[in-house]
């Protein structure tokens, strides 16, 4: 053990290196007593070393080591006799296995936030007292060289996001043999991504947090001991990759990597934060400056203060990336001064609208026609009909109400207000009749989601069926029923190829996806508005009766086409006759009440006034405008 101690640099918080110099620094109170902590990887004796109070700064105490043998150590920091995590470590050690049986959460760990109506999980043994790991900093200093300046990122109107539980998506493809439940699994599926068509994945919590919560057991005798926080949506030490994602490597180098493969293949990773109340904005702004510099990573969503939110819109150092939160204010996000990161509204609005008018729960076609068009220039929409709050998107047409029990906590957690069906029969059922309609309104969902105009969501799972067998909170669920379901079934291979061909319609038809909003009207004078609505009269919906059908048109020549797209939604439990503009040549291309639904052969109507749409289905035309008949030759011009 062989280092000198000298002075050590007061500009970062954390642990910084400069020409052979390791520098310490944090903050505590004036006139603290505060202490580095090494603790040896050969387990001799913790070396304590005095930090000194930097008086022009206050309540900065730092300490510089040189020639310090870093790779055989790791380090925490002691205040007042206390010992203390460093909030700003890059790595930590003592979480690599996760769930370990054999670790408790200690009190100098982050406390996690538990909100009420998640306090539910599965029971786990107690892990015993002796021996338990000692949560500790550990050393990162990246030689990793990235090569990914090519990549610019995806346009708005391009995007289609994916979002995933790291260890709830590779879980359930053990058959692998290796690498399940980590980072590395997930790198292994980027082809399946791609081949869906996906651009983006959002990831939820990456960063390092405790999964094993334990209550106050003074407070209750009915709840479970020992919660798994499967999802990770606590307090945590924001600086540092999980590191039981890490996989064997053990390296935050192997999450650069994955990124650096996404960034080759044209993808995207945005990252969700949770920050409790009371969070220290300077913290949070640090945090996200942190990954997107140290990790590249292409955006956040952020889950905490509203004024937090704006404060990090207005950031220029975060200008490139992209920033989800709920909703932005429009005059904010509108800003001609503000230079910060790309804004997307994510919240529910479009979820329910879609679900009221699917499973006839007293629905607004007015307000889904609304919410099939959001978009603003200056900020973007998110839309999806499940995510991991709530149901997933087949359950939300198999059970009309919430099956929470494994949770342990009576059936009283989770939201009570899901707008979801059965089809008849809650709950899983062997009969085809029910089956047929669950896969055919799942299809119809998919289809609302994307060819609405905003960014579409599509949720860990439910690409393929995947059921929670009605648990619509499974934020503890860390087993088959909150993991994504790998089977090869034929419903599965069914919606997989949906997506893909739902995406490559997205593609191929700039018009679903225009990053302006739309005007309703003719104003270029190109002989037709940019979008209208139809029903069973040509150009023509009364919204006041309401009625379950809508057929939207979006015009070709607005997006530089020649051919229009023409979406029928019929919502209601009998078939119904659209009409269709005419001096065009319709062609279906999709309708999800047959199998395959999108058509190999498109179906050919000519120049028909009108289309049949089945119950409970969405179809999709295509047109073209005819050609105006030419004048005769040796007719006679009209007199004047």
């Amino acid at each position: 053990m062989e280092f000198q101690i000298c002075t050590g640099s007061k500009e970062n918080i954390g642990v910084t290196r400069q020409n052979g110099t390791i520098s310490f620094s944090l903050q505590a109170a004036k006139g603290s007593d505060c202490r580095l902590l090494l603790y040896p990887k050969d387990n001799s004796p913790v070396v304590k070393i005095p930090m000194k109070e930097q008086g022009n700064l206050g309540t900065i105490y730092t300490v510089g080591i040189c020639g310090l043998d870093w790779e055989n150590y790791d380090y925490n920091f002691e205040v007042n006799g206390k010992e203390v995590i460093d909030t700003y470590a890059r790595k930590l050690t003592g979480r690599e296995v996760w769930a370990d049986e054999s670790r408790r959460r200690s009190a100098q760990q982050p406390e996690p936030f538990v909100p009420e109506r998640k306090k539910a999980a599965i029971k786990k043994k107690s892990p015993t007292k002796e021996n338990l790991p000692k949560m500790k900093g550990s050393f990162y200093f990246s030689n990793f060289r990235w090569k990914d300046s090519e990549f610019l990122g995806i346009k708005k109107e391009d995007m289609i996001i994916y979002k995933l539980n790291v260890r709830g998506f590779s879980m359930g493809i053990k058959k692998e043999g290796r690498g399940y439940g980590t980072l590395e699994a997930v790198e292994r599926r980027i082809g399946y991504f791609k081949e869906m068509g996906i651009t983006t994945l959002l990831f939820m919590p990456l960063y390092e947090f405790e999964e094993i919560l334990l209550l106050d057991e003074s407070k209750s005798q009915e709840s479970p001991k020992d919660l798994i926080n499967y999802w990770g949506y606590t307090a945590g030490s924001y600086f540092a990759p999980k590191a039981s994602y890490l996989g064997k490597d053990g390296s935050p180098d192997s999450l650069k990597r994955l990124i650096q493969k996404m960034h080759r293949n044209q993808m995207e990773i945005i990252l969700e934060f949770y920050f409790p109340e009371g969070t220290n904005p300077h913290l949070v702004l640090e945090v996200f400056r942190y990954w997107r510099q140290e990790y590249h990573v292409d955006g956040f969503r952020f889950i905490g203060s509203p004024g937090v939110a704006e404060l990090l819109a207005m950031d220029r150092m975060l200008s490139g990336c992209k920033l989800f939160y709920g909703v932005f204010r429009e005059e904010l996000a509108a800003s001609r001064e503000r230079f910060g990161p790309e804004l997307y509204a994510y919240n529910d609005g479009f979820l329910y609208e879609a679900r009221k008018v699917l499973n006839h729960k007293g629905g607004s076609i007015f307000e889904f026609s609304c919410q099939m068009r959001r978009q603003q220039e200056c900020q973007g929409f998110v839309n999806y009909i499940a995510e991991n709050n709530g149901f997933t998107l087949w359950d939300s047409f198999s059970y009309r109400q919430k099956h929470n029990e494994q949770n342990l906590e009576r059936n009283r957690d989770g939201n009570n207000w899901n707008f979801s069906g059965n089809c008849g029969q809650e709950g899983v059922s062997r009969k085809r009749q029910v089956n047929q309609a669950r896969r055919q309104q799942v299809k119809n969902a998919l289809a609302a989601v994307f060819l609405s105009q905003g960014v579409p969501l599509l949720w860990m799972g439910d690409e393929c069926g995947n059921t929670q067998m009605g648990n619509n909170n499974a934020y503890c669920q860390d087993n088959e029923v909150g993991w994504k379901d790998w089977k090869n079934t034929v419903l599965a291979r069914q919606l997989q190829a949906f997506v893909r061909q739902l995406a490559q319609l997205r593609m191929e038809y700039p018009m679903l996806r225009a990053p302006s909003p739309f005007q309703l009207q003719d104003y270029e004078g190109r002989g037709c508005p940019d979008l209208s609505y139809h029903s069973d009269s040509g150009w023509q919906i009364d919204f006041g009766m309401n009625r379950g059908f809508i057929g939207i048109l979006y015009s070709g020549v607005y997006a530089g086409m020649e051919e229009d797209v023409y979406v029928a939604y019929n919502f209601q439990e009998i078939p119904q006759t659209f009409a269709l503009p005419d001096g065009m040549e319709w062609k279906v291309r999709l309708d999800t009440s047959k199998e395959p639904s999108v058509l190999e052969q498109p179906e050919n109507l000519g120049q028909g006034r009108e289309i049949l749409v089945p119950a409970q289905s969405v179809c999709f035309l295509s047109g073209k405008r005819m050609p105006a008949p030419k004048k005769a030759r040796g007719a006679r011009k009209p007199r004047r």
